[in-house]
């Protein structure tokens, strides 16, 4: 490993390092006073032996890395970047025995603009609190695997300059979630949003659940455990500019089990859906009665759609899908539509 003076303002290493060991970088790399930028790439990852050394880096950026526990603390590193304002965190455990591994409280600096962060560093029975205290954060990707006998709380203040959110948190147990809806509510000034499956689980079984008003968000993409009529309408009526919505539909095995316990939606139709909403796409798509029928009803309240886009469920055999490609594009095409403009695409 080369030596880095003082002087050093961008680190860049995209290295394959063996994963169980990782990369030993000087010491004095975490004391440059002018380092503005730390990227570690690909399997790289810090091990700089059980005493981490003392980190102090006051121009510090941008920063991306992914860090084996216990070999670094995580707070010991971020507690040293008094200005970072990027930071792409991928936290693994690095040990035989991942029950010996326990990082309880993880903050992070509040004067983060993006945060991309992945904890899979979570074992059983322990409760562990991450920290997004960030008001100034405009882009958030968090994805948190829980096993079934641990708990996790998420803390975290309102983010009013959102731009945009990626939930990921796969919670084998749905009511130590409780949070989630919470941290929907702290990002209803987001443009994008994006909730992946087990995200919206605990939407679906959080009690007397009602969706903040979205007054800025523009593109929705969500993963609902079986799709429900309601839960998309609620949606809907919340997300009053909203122009491109993507639905996946989650082929789990628990996904015709999952009930919604929301309220039912007002009866007029939502804002967005005659004023605004352009693209709707369908992943995944089964052809269940609430599918069909809410493509029906955007079909028709829909006044400024363009596109409407269908992908059939994978697992039908091919010569079953062309079949039903086609009894499908039929029947909706024949359904009287809001926009004249709009353009029906389905796909096997």
């Amino acid at each position: 490993m080369p030596s880095f003076g003082p002087h050093l303002q961008e680190l860049y290493l995209n290295l394959h390092v063996n994963g169980r060991f990782g990369l030993k970088l000087p010491e004095a790399i975490f004391t440059c006073p002018l380092l503005k930028s730390l990227v570690l790439k690909r399997e790289i990852s810090l091990n700089c032996g059980r005493e981490f050394p003392n980190v102090y880096l006051p121009s510090l950026k941008n920063l991306k890395l992914k860090l084996f526990i216990p070999y670094v603390h995580p707070n010991k590193l971020l507690s040293g970047c008094p200005v970072l304002e990027n930071l792409t965190l991928f936290l693994a455990n690095n040990t035989p025995d991942a029950r010996n591994v326990y990082v309880p409280t993880i903050q992070m600096p509040r004067t983060l603009k993006s945060l991309t962060f992945e904890d899979d560093t979570i074992v059983l029975d322990e409760i562990y609190h991450r920290v997004i205290d960030t008001p100034s954060l405009e882009y958030l990707n968090i994805k948190i695997t829980i096993p079934k006998n641990s708990e996790l709380q998420v803390s975290f203040s309102s983010f009013p300059n959102m731009v945009e959110a990626h939930l990921d948190i796969d919670n084998a147990r749905v009511e130590h979630g409780a949070w989630v809806p919470d941290l929907l509510r702290a990002l209803r000034e987001t443009k994008l949003l994006a909730l992946r499956y087990y995200t919206t689980r605990c939407l679906f079984s959080a009690p007397a659940f009602e969706f903040p008003e979205f007054h800025r968000l523009v593109n929705l993409e969500v993963d609902v455990p079986c799709f429900n009529t309601n839960f998309m309408l609620n949606f809907l009526h919340n997300c009053h500019v909203l122009e491109g919505l993507v639905v996946g539909i989650w082929p789990g095995f628990d996904s015709y089990t999952m009930e919604y316990h929301g309220p039912t939606p007002p009866t007029m139709v939502p804002n967005c859906v005659t004023s605004h909403l352009k693209s709707v796409e369908f992943r995944a798509y089964e052809d269940t009665a609430d599918e069909r029928e809410f493509i029906v009803y955007l079909l028709q309240k829909g006044l400024v759609l363009k596109t409407v886009t269908i992908s059939i469920e994978p697992d039908f055999d091919q010569e079953t899908k062309y079949e039903f490609v086609r009894e499908l594009y039929a029947e909706l095409y024949a359904i009287p539509r809001g926009s004249t403009t709009c353009q029906l695409n389905i796909w096997p």
